[in-house]
């Protein structure tokens, strides 16, 4: 991470940027990319970037600037804040690709006006769908057999409010391939060409949040990436996570995919990541896996549907397929009387179609616990179970609608049950004068049972910026609830990244840092602001 952050002197300065939008969205690894940001950055703003790879370059005025992306720049999402002495705006992603990348041109509504591509696929297109009635159109001209993948990237990734519709058009312009919801409320469609010919890529989107209005919407808002791809671009791959320090197979599942694309290793991955981008030369996108402790398998499916169960080792990960309706995958779990474990479920969080129902048996097949969904919009179930007895118990995953096919997949997880505790603090951006103290509520949500004193602090404050810790007790109001008081000596004037931090006072020792909603982006950051401002001298 870059650790911008300034001591300011303490003289009036303009309202605090304020940035909704960045058009274009992201760029390609060794680019420059001119960028205008929807809001207000105001003059001379400095700039926080989560990538050292990554610089910005502003104009004396405006709202355009320049984003330099290193040669050596890994790709995924670099997040920016633009802050100046009187506050910072929220978070922003950038995403840097591996693709070219051009910008959509207007008037392109029409099949008459469908923008012709300056490069061939793949590629990737910025575009924004900037008023009411707004629809994007784009050329491709494909054989016979071959396969076109469309994927955008929108309110899932970027935040925009909208709710995209991709439609592939045919030479004649009637439309062949139809996708609104694929990966949240972002589209994708994998398209094989019945002839060769001239096709059309048509975009437009409904408003995230539903209203009354059935036309096409559009704001500045609405920005996009847009993914056209002939090449290989892989759906999922099995496992779906990694074993630090382990080597590892993946097997890859999706369209395009060449003899020497169906299995790849991957080397042991450092012990302190927690993610890893899965990228390859031949690939024309990226997958982000998560990094783990424990092993992490691939379902079996038994030649004999008779045999026993797989083992499910506790702790442990297992990816798996329901390849097929009506499919029903089944693991097993020895365990020993009062034993718990917990059982978290990852399906259209990742982007599968499946709504898993999962059930835990006896070997006779008589349920014990049934689960479908763990909340309204939250389709993967987690859950902890107590094993009534010394034995074998049966874990069954199957789509709640007897749905099933190559995209079908999950992953559970089954570990030992712990308890834990999260803490959450109501935004990203504090602003403290040096003539009031700041309070930071925090909000402790104590997981299964969890019962031990923490400790709060703050690190990342400047000289004569202070904040005592405070401590939540296992017990009443404080369990819930604490508040941390921060104050500034006359005369500071400083902006900068902080982060709130919470430690278990008993064993095992535990450490967490306190998040806060990025709501546009339907996600949370640790990675928090305080701008401490001087009161004018009298």
């Amino acid at each position: 991470m870059t650790p911008v952050f300034l001591l300011l002197a303490a003289t009036a300065l303009a309202a605090p940027p304020n940035v909704t939008a960045l058009s274009p969205a992201g760029g390609q690894i060794g680019q420059t990319i001119e960028v205008t940001a929807q809001g207000a950055i105001g003059d001379k703003p400095q700039f926080w970037t989560s990538r050292d790879s990554v610089r910005l370059d502003f104009a004396e005025t405006g709202n355009k600037f320049k984003v330099i992306v290193a040669e050596n720049a890994a790709p995924g999402i670099c997040w920016l804040r633009f802050f100046n002495g009187e506050g910072a705006s929220a978070l922003r992603p950038f995403v840097i690709g591996v693709l070219p990348e051009i910008a959509e041109k207007e008037p392109n509504n029409s099949a008459a006006e469908t923008q012709k591509l300056d490069k061939n696929p793949p590629v990737v297109i910025n575009g924004v769908l900037e008023k009411a009635g707004d629809v994007d159109t784009f050329a491709v001209s494909l054989k016979a057999g071959q396969t076109l993948i469309a994927s955008l990237m929108a309110k899932q990734t970027l935040g925009s409010p909208m709710d995209g519709v991709l439609q592939i058009l045919g030479p004649r312009g009637f439309v062949l391939e139809h996708n609104d919801d694929d990966h949240g409320l972002d589209p994708q469609i994998a398209f094989t060409a019945p002839a060769d010919g001239d096709y059309s890529v048509r975009l437009f989107a409904f408003p995230s949040q539903t209203d009354s209005n059935v036309n096409f919407s559009g704001a500045v808002t609405y920005i996009y990436r847009l993914t056209l791809s002939t090449g290989p671009f892989v759906d999922h791959v099995l496992p779906m996570s990694l074993q630090r320090g382990q080597n590892t197979k993946l097997h890859l599942h999706g369209w395009n995919l060449t003899p020497e694309l169906a299995e790849l290793p991957v080397d042991p991955i450092a012990a302190n990541l927690d993610s890893f981008d899965f990228r390859h030369p031949l690939l024309t996108n990226i997958l982000t896996l998560p990094v783990e402790s424990h092993p992490s398998l691939v379902e079996i499916e038994p030649a004999d549907p008779n045999a026993a169960p797989q083992e499910f080792p506790v702790p442990s990960s297992m990816t798996g397929v329901i390849g097929k309706p009506d499919d029903v995958d089944l693991f097993k779990f020895t365990l020993a009387i009062k034993q718990p474990i917990m059982i978290r479920t990852e399906a259209r969080s990742i982007g599968s179609p499946i709504d898993p129902l999962i059930k835990m048996l006896k070997p006779d097949g008589t349920v014990i616990v049934e689960l479908d969904d763990n909340a309204k919009g939250d389709f993967d179930p987690d859950f902890s179970f107590t094993a009534p007895s010394d034995g074998e118990f049966r874990l069954s995953i199957t789509d709640r609608f007897n749905a099933g096919g190559s995209r079908f997949v999950y992953r559970l997880t089954a570990l030992p049950f712990s308890s834990d505790f999260e803490a959450q603090v109501v935004v990203d951006t504090f602003v403290l004068k040096d003539d009031k103290p700041l309070e930071i509520p925090i909000t402790i949500d104590r997981q299964r049972g969890f019962a031990n004193e923490i400790e709060f602090s703050i690190s990342g404050l400047p000289e004569k910026v202070t904040a005592e810790p405070v401590v939540s007790a296992k017990e009443g109001d404080s369990s819930k609830t604490v508040k941390l008081i921060v104050k500034a000596e006359p005369g500071v004037a400083f902006s900068g990244p902080i982060r709130v931090i919470g430690r278990n006072k008993n064993e095992p020792p535990i450490e967490k840092l306190a998040t806060a909603p990025l709501a546009a982006l339907a996600t949370t950051t640790s990675q928090l602001w305080l701008t401490v401002i001087a009161a004018p001298a009298k």
